[in-house]
């Protein structure tokens, strides 16, 4: 499933030690773009960087489910753009969606990442605070039609 229009975009270039041997970018360094672009939104869309998150308000929000689809390669050199979007807000969970696009606008790779919003202390689930769930909830993206 393909947004048209991301909520939130952040570039992300393809850097040499991005790549494995095949010259394409090694999907571990995919995942870890996905992340980027969450701290991205955070400072960019939420508006607090996610720095402040975790050490001043001791709030993390860890993955606990990834999928990924690798559509197709990405290479060293290329710019890619990360949209981000979330499907679902639930109570400390939220469901984020995330499309790469190559340079011209190409899907490279889609993303569905579930995070938690836990206390940092202990690593317990808590409550999404509401300046966060308000800010969420403008970057979801609308229902599928029936």
């Amino acid at each position: 499933m393909s947004f048209e229009t991301p909520i939130f975009e952040t570039p992300i270039k393809v850097r040499f030690s991005d790549v494995d041997r095949a010259g394409i970018a090694y999907y571990p360094r995919v995942v870890h773009w996905l992340h980027v672009a969450f701290e991205e939104f955070f400072e960019g869309f939420v508006g607090v960087p996610y720095a402040t998150v975790l050490e001043r308000e001791n709030l993390g929000f860890p993955a606990v489910d990834l999928k990924v689809e690798f559509v197709k390669p990405m290479r060293f050199g290329e710019v890619l753009k990360v949209g981000v979007a979330l499907e679902r807000i639930g109570g400390a969970s939220s469901l984020f969606r995330y499309e790469v696009r190559g340079p011209d606008g190409d899907v490279r790779a889609r993303a569905r990442v579930t995070v938690v919003c836990v206390a940092l202390d202990t690593l317990k689930p808590t409550p999404l605070p509401e300046r966060y769930r308000s800010r969420f909830a403008a970057a979801l993206l609308p229902a599928p039609a029936p």
